[in-house]
């Protein structure tokens, strides 16, 4: 017969309990947990400006709801969209024409003209403009900042050149012509914008210019925007 300890012949009735040390009480003794030397993992949050929603092509994408290669055909709704809300305001009957210059859309409309102060409002990009901000239609009119969507489009399609990439857009109304120059301060991270005015012929209206340079990318050496819609350009005009 051996001579078990008290612990040893608990240990034995309970497995459970092996390994516990006991107080003259009878009260298990609870072992400290030996603290780990690591150090806990600390995030540091990363701050982008809003300026920058709309100047790199991801951020594009999410405002316009299309990928890159879709944009002519963006382009060409959202001006059409304008156009038509525009006569629709002024109560008149709209008439609206559609061109190709180059690589470059042209959209002349009969309303009655973006004011001036309104474009620059568009060229503020801490705010949002629209004058159907707060209604609501079931078809045209759903993005009312497409503006300023449309603006930084050459410059992100340019955006290889680095510092040199910049995009221009023509809107002219009211007998003045606005050369905006669209391209990004990446140190500062927010546009940087050169508004030129210039006499125009367009009094009645408006006529607006986008240009819309060849894309480069892993996909392709050099994709036409314009040309690689032809169809589906032609089909959305025909049908307005």
């Amino acid at each position: 017969m051996t001579n078990d300890t008290d612990d040893e012949i608990l240990s034995k009735l309970n497995p459970g309990i092996a390994g516990t040390s006991f107080t003259n009480c009878g009260r298990p003794a609870i072992k400290k947990v030996p603290e780990k030397n690591g150090r806990k993992l600390a995030r540091v949050p990363f701050k982008v400006s809003r300026l920058m929603e709309f100047c790199t092509r991801r951020e594009l994408v999410n405002q316009t709801g299309h990928d890159v290669y879709e944009w002519a055909l963006v382009v060409q709704k959202e001006l059409l969209d304008n156009a038509l809300d525009a006569a629709e305001e002024a109560e008149i009957a709209p008439r609206v024409s559609i061109a190709v210059n180059g690589r470059s859309i042209v959209i002349q409309d009969n309303g009655p003209g973006i004011p001036a102060k309104t474009i620059e409002g568009i060229l503020d990009y801490s705010i949002r403009v629209s004058s159907r901000e707060a209604y609501v239609s079931p078809t045209r009119g759903a993005q009312g900042n497409a503006l300023k969507a449309i603006l930084p489009m050459a410059y992100v399609l340019e955006e290889r050149h680095g510092d040199n990439a910049a995009g221009e857009t023509i809107i002219e109304a009211a007998g003045v012509a606005h050369h905006i120059r669209f391209s990004v301060d990446h140190i500062r991270q927010e546009p940087r914008i050169e508004h030129a005015r210039a006499p125009s012929t367009v009094v009645y209206g408006t006529r607006i210019t986008v240009e819309l340079p060849l894309l480069w990318d892993g996909r392709y050496d050099q994709y036409d925007l314009l040309d690689g819609n032809r169809d589906r350009f032609l089909e959305l005009a025909g049908g307005r």
